[in-house]
């Protein structure tokens, strides 16, 4: 599994040059990886954001992973963007000063 997480994480800076920091967490709030500096006490923060957006859509609005809820925090020249599926919640720390190539 931890090969898996790897190779996910590693995608993610191959489709998208800005992405600085990833973290990959289950379903309690735990960390399952992450790197380039994201603490491993991130994880429940991570889970829990999600979950909340989530809370306040309209019933049914997220019923499958495709139209689950996708947080964006944006904070000077970073954004972190947030999204759960496929039972896993996903962090990506993005540096909004790299160029993204099309």
């Amino acid at each position: 599994m931890e090969d898996e997480l790897n190779r996910a994480i590693q995608n993610v800076y191959k489709r998208d040059p800005t992405a600085v920091a990833v973290m990959v967490v289950d379903d309690s709030g735990l960390c399952l990886a992450c790197d380039n500096g994201i603490p491993e006490e991130a994880a429940g923060l991570f889970a829990s954001i999600v979950t909340r957006a989530e809370a306040v859509l309209p019933p049914g609005a997220s019923q499958s992973d495709d139209s689950a809820a996708l947080v964006q925090i944006e904070a000077g020249q970073f954004a972190v963007v947030i999204k759960q599926a496929y039972g896993v919640t996903m962090g990506i720390v993005k540096d909004k000063t790299r160029a993204a190539t099309p």
